[in-house]
């Protein structure tokens, strides 16, 4: 018999709800009768392909968690009204926190103000960006094992085959993958994450030159810039833009078999960490703090020196300055060439 019924809820995007299924987990493993519901943004619902800890996964429209959905968003709430006994809001907006008291069920999230405390009936506070992400979502849950924080990602045969068939296709072996992505999303699009384009065009010419063949790996919004990377490069023949082409599970398993795993600060490099890979993949930080992304256990595999520079504010608040310095100037790409 179902003895509870727990919504949570996030819009996205892609890395933080991976970071939020040790919470789903555990929330499964604590209440093992319950009726366990996650609703987020349609974009991201890949990202908990066949997650067996969850009953459903309810998949709105991106546009309904923006302002501008806002009719669209109280007409979803009002339909699931006192159909939930618990709800763990997993976004830190207050709006959120507002919105979903519609619901009428305990609402349990984070507050980063005093307004935000006010709308929660629980509420964890949220302002150290020197502590891994994951453990915030766990705080949700007082029983939380915090030992237990690996990400979850369903990866199926067919994910696997599509990868192989792929690379047979291509007739690529052994092979690099690299992602330039973060901060040109659906929420943002200053780019602010990626590696400018004159280090990442020296580090896929080093990895060329040495004899490794290069797949460029990342969604619909990296095509571009990619198919630019190739053009500067004179399509070598070695150099493959994935961009777009591979679904999250199957993205995840090409990173798992790779040689050796680039990255920047996005959706992708929470794919690492779900293959645990961390003895070969680098992780290029910039405007984020590493120590909020990756579990402090592996901080050997970032790349961090604009510590000094950054702002804390926009991991916290997601507030950009126009004016930012720039950032990953510091890197000397060539030492993460030779990987081996």
């Amino acid at each position: 018999m179902i003895q509870k019924r727990i919504l949570l809820i996030k819009r996205g995007a892609m890395g933080d709800i991976l970071m939020t299924t040790p919470l789903i987990r555990q929330l499964r493993q604590n209440y093992p009768n319950c009726q366990i519901d996650y609703c987020l943004a349609k974009p991201f619902e890949s990202a908990l392909f066949k997650n067996q800890n969850l009953n459903k996964i309810i998949a709105l429209d991106d546009k309904v968690f923006t302002i501008k959905g806002i009719l669209k968003f109280i007409k979803f709430l009002l339909s699931i009204r006192r159909k939930y006994d618990y709800v763990f809001i997993l976004d830190k907006h207050w709006y959120f926190n507002l919105m979903l008291r519609i619901i009428g069920a305990t609402t349990i999230g984070f507050c980063r103000d005093k307004f935000s405390k006010l709308l929660l009936s629980k509420n964890v506070k949220y302002n150290d960006v020197n502590r891994y992400q994951v453990l915030y979502y766990l705080d949700l849950l007082n029983a939380s094992s915090y030992e237990d924080i690996s990400l979850d990602l369903a990866i199926s045969d067919g994910d696997k085959l599509n990868v192989a068939n792929k690379l047979s296709e291509l007739q690529i072996d052994k092979y690099v993958v690299i992602v330039n992505s973060g901060g040109n999303n659906q929420y943002e699009t200053s780019g602010i994450r990626m590696l400018p384009e004159k280090k990442v065009l020296q580090l896929i010419k080093g990895l060329l030159d040495n004899g490794g063949k290069v797949i460029l790996l990342g969604g619909e919004q990296d095509k571009g810039n990619y198919a630019n990377y190739i053009n500067a490069l004179n399509n070598h023949k070695n150099l493959y833009n994935f961009a777009g082409v591979l679904s999250l599970p199957s993205s995840a398993w090409l990173i798992k078999n790779a040689e050796y795993f680039y990255t920047t600060d996005c959706g992708a490099m929470h794919l690492g960490v779900a293959m645990k890979v961390y003895a070969k993949m680098s992780a290029f930080f910039g405007p984020t703090n590493p120590r909020h992304i990756i579990p402090l256990q592996h901080m050997n595999c970032t790349v961090w020196n604009d510590e000094l520079i950054y702002d804390p504010n926009y991991q916290l608040y997601g507030d950009v300055d126009s004016k930012h310095p720039g950032f990953f100037n510091n890197i000397d790409i060539t030492k993460y060439i030779n990987y081996k």
